[in-house]
């Protein structure tokens, strides 16, 4: 059984998020573009020479999303995702006010959170509506029109990066068809199954992302959060969109993405 990690510091996600404007950085140096300042609420981080936008990713985990109540209620696109959002303010909800009443009763906000995660696990494999969630989630709802990875740490000199860039359609579409989704199952007995929905790679065999709800600290609290592997998601895209051409001595495009510069 693989320890459970543990949740990051302040302090640790704040270095994790500069490095992430450093890689940023990075990118649009090398492709001739620019980055999208204020717009790290979104996923369009870098603007190329024809202002098609690049969502970048690097490092071993990437969180795609982590929204509060507040925000799954206000959110158009989600809203437009069939029941997506009711069910996971339903998965909100099922945890108790304050993060105190909570300790003091774990056992019972589990088992208030397990048909809701159900629910969600189902809603997901409705027709065309992973498609949708991935589109939403790694693309700010197709307003992204590539994703570009570096696969390694953010934190690398520009001169030892080499990017790999694919389109979002064939990134959505490869992603539906090499990932198997379920729910959670208990691996001790002091957890409970179905607290989670988990996509599983058929090429590695193994888990590389969940939807989960955090409530590990008073600070982080009554959120979903979506994160994926990168480097499995990144060989399930190089493995399975082809062909692919180097079109810079630091960039490799794959697929219909060869014809992006």
């Amino acid at each position: 059984m693989m320890p459970r990690r543990r949740a990051m510091t302040s302090e640790q996600a704040s270095t994790v998020k500069i490095s992430g404007h450093v890689n940023e950085a990075h990118f649009a140096e090398l492709i001739g573009g620019h980055v999208q300042r204020g717009s790290h609420k979104d996923k369009k981080d870098v603007a190329d020479k024809k202002d098609r936008f690049h969502s970048v990713k690097a490092g071993a985990r990437w969180q795609i999303f982590l929204y509060s109540k507040s925000r799954l209620e206000t959110n158009t696109i989600f809203q437009g995702l069939g029941n997506i959002a009711s069910i996971m303010i339903a998965c909100i909800d099922a945890y108790p006010a304050t993060w105190e009443e909570y300790l003091a009763d774990k056992m019972a906000a589990k088992l208030r959170l397990q048909p809701h995660m159900r629910s969600l696990l189902e809603e997901l494999k409705k027709p065309r509506m992973l498609a949708s969630f991935f589109d939403k989630a790694l693309f700010d709802g197709g307003n992204a029109d590539y994703l570009s990875i570096y696969p390694g740490s953010a934190r690398d000199p520009i001169d030892r990066k080499h990017f790999h860039v694919f389109h979002k359609k064939q990134v959505v579409e490869t992603l539906c068809s090499n990932l198997l989704l379920c729910n959670s199952k208990a691996r001790n007995r002091n957890q409970m199954d179905d607290q989670k929905v988990v996509f599983v790679s058929l090429m590695h065999s193994k888990q590389i992302g969940q939807i989960e709800d955090r409530h590990d600290s008073n600070g982080h609290y009554r959120q979903m959060k979506f994160r994926l592997d990168g480097n499995p998601v990144y060989e399930i895209l190089k493995s399975k969109i082809q062909p692919k051409k180097n079109i810079h001595p630091q960039v490799t495009a794959y697929g219909t993405a060869c014809q992006w510069l």
